[in-house]
């Protein structure tokens, strides 16, 4: 709400979205008549020993054992661990489940490891996965002070050195979640069609940008492996694979009545640990058998989900 005095208007505090309550919109419907529409984000990220001059660091990134001086082997070590022993465990789960994802990878990821981006394409080949543009690098976030010309620079730098690697992505994912003032208006002059940086509903919504087009498909932060599992919440396995299927039967109950998304981003390096994946293998079954629950790539579920003129 923004306002002056005693007088107030309904409207965020922001121009990049319309004020649009969940209770006043159209009820949405899925074409195919499910209730939920279910997509873990599976984060590919590598944490660089060097970054440009006065580029700021987030405050806490999961991974490590805090900040250290260059190279910070224990925060790189932990993520080349998911990408080598964590991700087959994670990869596994999600086919037990029959549950697509979202494959968000950075730059630094794909270039690196050849054989990875190799799984990965094959599960987007099959209509399975999505690749997602997700940065440079883990700690190199957009930030506001950045100029309008360099951030669009970085975006396209993106782009560019991801399809070097045969990686195309209509959907952006901000490294921790990094986003300028201007990063919607951005993303859409460089073509992407949605971002996953906007953490505030169950549904999608249109971003207000002066060219183009952005959908903002939410994710449920509360699920981030990264905020669930490192401190100060260090939730259990046991406790975390229980609001994820929590989450899928609350949603898919709602969405009933105004169809749902649930996204939401995952790890390897964390969900795909030994002692972890148990627990989340049978919350994604779990999740996955609930009845009006599909599962489809990013793109797919925002195809098929339609706002109507009434209940």
């Amino acid at each position: 709400m923004r306002g002056s005095g005693h007088m107030q208007t309904a409207a965020p505090d922001h121009p990049h979205h319309a004020w649009d309550p969940l209770p006043m919109r159209p009820p949405m419907r899925f074409v195919g008549g499910h209730s939920l529409g279910l997509c873990p984000i599976i984060a590919f990220e590598s944490h660089e020993d060097r970054v440009p001059d006065n580029w700021p660091q987030p405050h806490w990134l999961a991974g490590g054992v805090g900040i250290r001086p260059d190279p910070n082997i224990a925060r790189i070590g932990q993520r080349d661990y998911g990408l080598r022993a964590g991700w087959p465990r994670l990869r596994q789960a999600l086919r037990a489940a029959n549950l697509c994802y979202g494959a968000a990878i950075d730059v630094l990821t794909a270039e690196r490891c050849p054989e990875l981006i190799g799984q990965i394409a094959k599960d987007v080949a099959a209509g399975k996965a999505e690749w997602i543009a997700h940065g440079i690098s883990i700690n190199r976030p957009l930030f506001d002070d950045m100029r309008p010309q360099d951030e669009a620079a970085y975006l396209q730098e993106t782009k560019d050195r991801l399809t070097a690697q045969n990686i195309t992505s209509q959907g952006w994912f901000g490294p921790e979640y990094s986003e300028s003032r201007r990063t919607p208006e951005l993303l859409a002059r460089a073509g992407f069609a949605y971002t996953l940086d906007w953490c505030n509903d169950e549904q999608p919504f249109a971003m207000t940008v002066p060219a183009g087009t952005l959908t903002a498909l939410p994710q449920m932060a509360d699920l981030d492996d990264a905020f669930a599992f490192a401190a100060p919440r260090g939730i259990t396995p046991q406790s975390y694979g229980e609001r994820i299927a929590q989450a899928a039967q609350g949603l898919a109950k709602d969405g009933r009545t105004s169809a749902r998304v649930m996204v939401w981003t995952m790890r390897p390096f964390l969900s795909g640990q030994p002692f972890r994946i148990g627990a989340i293998e049978t919350a994604l079954h779990e999740a996955s058998a609930i009845d009006g629950v599909f599962s489809a790539p990013p793109s797919t579920i925002l195809a098929q989900l339609n706002p109507e003129t009434g209940p």
